[in-house]
């Protein structure tokens, strides 16, 4: 085992809870990610480390751990102190003896040899050790090496090793996503091989892994990988005629050309670049040959909805995203000088919205950069004079003191009711809608004295119920 000096600066706490594993007598090693990203020059996200202290002596250790996978030998421990992170999950040395459920070992053994546990790890950047106690690196299957070259390789014997655990494969490819790295030709061969075992896991856990895919900086090259490895027909079998569908757009001979290079031309929102995937997955369904000899792909937008929305269902989003996803596809082809400051009133008001966004601002500049990103793919420049429209009307809205919902009109329910001499009934919520929607075309009605006026012009009770 290759032992190499070097310094690793650790957070307090994750440092502390080292060296008491070490002052008991036990071994401790700080693994996995937090160590390949420190070796890259990246913040690590989050601190694992192994022990050969069995789990009943962690948690003896360490007042307050709780056993959060116990059977598998990890404990996690709280940390003392302000300085972050404030947990680590500690895991005693182990081999995993049988795989069933194409997700973990059912019978595990622990085990006192780092090497050992090192061994089941799944590629070469994620089996390293770092003894911050002696300052070395403990490298046992060349993960420096594979790290420097920018390699993904297997633990192991790539077929043994992904078919333990389908997702690995999906691993493989986030970690294109997020380096750029090249998948080696072995452990490439063992994806292509094994892709169809994909189906046998969760949709949770492949929507987790797609989604960490499409929010990483290469994700056009991992998404190109996927496709290459027939991952991408796998998780997406929608996808499949797109890989010879013809596009005819500049650099993009198949509509899967432009698909992904829409995704990369967006911004790294995973919720944005699912539906830059998808926002043409139903051209192949609603292509017509006109008598000219123009191809046309009329309702694609609505289609394409419908599909991306089973998707999303099938992927286990949650509905707030679900619904972005598919309202994205299904407008993403707007356009032209009648989307005014009506529209994007409407968007910022009904538009869906993901969990902590207080109004639809935040899908309209997706919608935004999506129309951008599908006119750079089409083989056009940046300069997109409709999303500049849109970008220029949404900014001239956000700066109106506006109002967006009946809640906000000058006039409430009891006034309404006042001013027509009707009781509570369908009407009023009539009332209400009819005066939003003139407010929407001219924020300036927005007064008890205009709105009054529409009302009495234009009373509700002559509207069919």
């Amino acid at each position: 085992m290759e032992r190499v000096p070097l310094h690793i600066e650790l957070p307090a706490p994750v440092a502390a809870a080292c060296g008491r594993l070490r002052e008991a007598g036990f071994q401790a090693y700080v693994v996995g990610g937090s160590v390949r990203d420190s070796l890259l020059g990246r913040p690590p996200h989050d601190w694992d480390l192994a022990t050969d202290a069995r789990p009943e002596e962690v948690l003896a250790l360490f007042p307050g751990a709780r056993p959060t996978g116990i059977v598998f030998g990890t404990v996690t421990v709280p940390l003392d102190g302000d300085e972050p992170p404030h947990q680590v999950e500690v895991t005693t040395f182990r081999a995993d003896l049988e795989y069933r459920d194409a997700h973990r070992p059912a019978r595990v053994a622990f085990t006192r040899d780092l090497a050992t546990d090192l061994a089941r790890r799944d590629f070469t950047v994620n089996a390293l050790a770092y003894d911050p106690v002696e300052g070395r690196l403990l490298d046992l299957w060349q993960g420096r090496q594979d790290l420097a070259q920018g390699l993904v390789r297997a633990v192991g014997e790539p077929k043994a090793r992904l078919h333990e655990d389908p997702l690995r494969s999906l691993r493989a490819i986030r970690l294109v996503a997020q380096f750029g790295f090249r998948i080696e030709p072995g452990t490439r061969e063992a994806i292509r091989a094994l892709a169809h075992r994909l189906t046998l896991l969760s949709a949770e856990r492949v929507r987790d892994e797609v989604l960490r895919i499409l929010a990483g900086p290469h994700a056009g090259q991992a998404l190109w990988e996927a496709s290459d490895l027939h991952v991408l027909d796998t998780v997406f079998p929608e996808l499949a005629p797109a890989r010879t569908f013809p596009q005819g757009k500049p650099n993009a001979p198949t509509l899967l050309d432009h698909l992904i290079q829409t995704v990369a031309a967006c911004p790294p929102d995973p919720v944005l670049r699912l539906a830059a995937l998808l926002h043409d997955v139903a051209k192949p369904q609603t292509a017509r040959r006109l008598d000219d000899g123009r191809v046309v792909f009329y309702g694609h937008d609505v289609l394409g909805a419908e599909i991306a929305s089973q998707i999303s269902q099938r992927l286990r989003l949650d509905r707030r995203r679900q619904e972005v996803v598919a309202s994205l596809v299904r407008w993403h082809m707007v356009s032209g000088p009648d989307v005014g400051k009506k529209a994007v009133r409407r968007w910022l008001t009904q538009a869906p919205r993901l969990e902590g966004e207080a109004s639809g601002e935040m899908w309209v500049r997706r919608l935004i950069a999506l129309r951008r990103a599908d006119h750079i793919a089409s083989g056009h420049g940046p300069d997109n004079p409709f999303a500049d429209h849109l970008e220029q009307q949404l900014a001239e809205v956000l700066a109106e003191a506006s109002a967006f919902t009946v809640r906000d009109l000058a006039l409430d329910g009891h006034q309404v009711m006042a001013i027509l001499k009707i009781g509570p009934g369908p009407a009023v919520g009539r009332a209400l809608a009819y005066l939003l929607d003139r407010v929407l075309e001219d924020p300036s009605l927005n007064t008890p004295e205009q709105l009054t006026e529409l009302l009495l012009q234009n009373p509700p009770t002559d509207q069919p119920s």
